[in-house]
């Protein structure tokens, strides 16, 4: 794909060429619509992303000239931020394919990475290690977003040192990748890493598998076996849903940081081992801490450096280049190829919350390419939120159940509510959903803690810690 950049803005234009070149996508430009209507005939052009404010011919003009002779173009229009947005009576949104949006950094990467999953063309080379090159010591991270610049940051600060990271974000944010990335760039590189899920082994069983146990230590310990902490002796260790372990198994944990010591179940020699400890949770520690589900101690021990990965939702400029990541990675292995996915189903993607993060959007979008017998994703491919069970009401007949369903929504509207009572409602939901973690509600709502707690005041809403 080759883009024709158009903005008379030169400051912004320069930093427009740069992220493309950053992003190794081949691009034209020009800083007046006439010579851009000119470029477009003689150059092998696939989009043209446009400022709406040109001078001489507004961009609603060339966009309709630009589609007049070549139907297939696609056409962005970028709205200059902190402008009102004025569009021509006489403006048809056929003239243009995707717009007008901020033009903003955030919004062009967004738009950028929608064009391409269109064309298709950079998801199908598969020298391509990533979708868009990011920093090498993060080639299995995709992204770009300042949220994501900020981890990697964050990352080359503390590769070096032995202190204890823990890495707190909702499921599905991919935070074992970051525990790697960590390791993978410090000086434990070449040594062990040794990756455990607390929360998918039964409480009974957790101690053993961290700490090892002797032969004959309890019924059915037939010989004596190593724990995950020897194993990642010299190395690191990832705690994955640290925040469900019982407080025995804390407890023990809590003597490795104190002592670096240990013993294994049944056993009474002290193991001393040398190991990194990585944790992550998608739990609120401090919370649990504060209802005595979790030792004090051990939290701050965990916490000496912590890292707070967003979830998708709030860097979806990503999104596209994730989407096209996970579609590379599908091609690689698929019988039949997927070759592209149209601007509405791109548009469906970005138009979604995705409560499971990245990985419900790559089993939506594995779904969506089974789907897709043509290799080409639509938005009717695309299902990102699977019908609900109560849907199906109770009926042992599910297909009656679902008529029964739609013909109480389609005949019973309900009453108008007031916005105070939306918002109040809307408040609630947001401190429920977060365990009344005010911060990440605050986000989720898209206003400032200052703003909740005085709404929470006004409604009377009790914010409970």
């Amino acid at each position: 794909m080759t883009i024709l950049l158009v903005n008379h803005d030169r400051a912004q234009l320069n930093r427009w060429r740069e992220a493309f070149r950053d992003w190794r996508v081949p691009c034209h430009y020009s800083r007046e619509g006439f010579t851009a209507l000119q470029m477009v005939q003689v150059e092998d052009i696939s989009a043209v992303i446009c400022r709406i404010d040109l001078p001489l011919i507004s961009g609603f003009s060339l966009s309709r000239m630009l589609k007049k002779d070549n139907p297939e173009l696609l056409v962005v229009l970028m709205h200059p931020e902190g402008k009102e947005l004025f569009i021509p009576d006489d403006a048809s949104e056929q003239s243009w394919d995707i717009g007008p949006v901020m033009a903003g950094e955030e919004e062009l990467q967004k738009t950028v990475g929608t064009l391409l999953l269109a064309d298709g063309s950079f998801f199908l080379r598969e020298e391509d290690n990533k979708i868009f090159p990011g920093p090498a010591d993060f080639s299995d991270i995709v992204g770009l977003s300042p949220y994501l610049l900020e981890i990697f940051s964050l990352i080359m600060k503390v590769r070096e040192e032995d202190v204890t990271v823990l890495i707190q974000g909702e499921s599905g944010t991919g935070k074992e990748l970051i525990a790697r990335a960590i390791h993978r760039n410090s000086r434990r590189a070449e040594k062990s890493f040794v990756s455990v899920n607390c929360a998918a082994i039964p409480e009974n069983l957790l101690e053993s598998e961290l700490f090892g146990h002797e032969k004959g230590s309890f019924t059915g310990a037939n010989d004596r076996v190593v724990g995950r902490f020897e194993q990642a002796d010299q190395g690191c260790i990832f705690m994955d849903e640290i925040g469900d372990m019982s407080s025995a198994t804390q407890a023990k944990v809590l003597r490795i940081f104190e002592g670096h010591t240990f013993e294994r179940v049944g056993g009474r020699d002290k193991i001393a081992v040398d190991v990194r400890i990585i944790a992550a949770t998608n739990r609120d520690l401090e919370r649990r801490v504060y209802e005595g589900r979790f030792r004090e101690d051990l939290y701050y021990r965990l916490s000496a450096f912590p890292l707070n990965l967003p979830p998708l939702r709030d860097r979806m400029e990503d999104l596209p280049l994730l989407a096209a990541h996970i579609i590379q990675e599908y091609n690689r292995s698929a019988s039949r190829k997927i070759e592209s996915v149209t601007l509405k189903a791109s548009l469906k993607l970005l138009d979604y919350h995705w409560p499971g993060n990245i990985r419900h959007l790559e089993n939506v979008i594995k779904r969506a390419a089974i789907l897709a017998e043509e290799g080409i994703i639509d938005e009717n491919h695309v299902i990102p939120e699977q019908r609900r069970a109560e849907a199906y009401g109770n009926d042992k007949n599910r297909g009656g159940g679902i008529q029964q369903s739609e013909k109480k929504v389609s005949g019973h509207r309900p009453p108008i509510r007031s916005l105070a009572e939306v918002e109040k409602e809307a408040i609630e939901v947001a401190l429920n959903s977060t365990s009344m973690n005010v911060s990440q509600a605050a986000r989720a709502l898209g206003i400032t803690r200052a703003t909740l707690y005085k709404k929470a005041k006004e409604y009377g809403i009790k914010i409970s810690r």
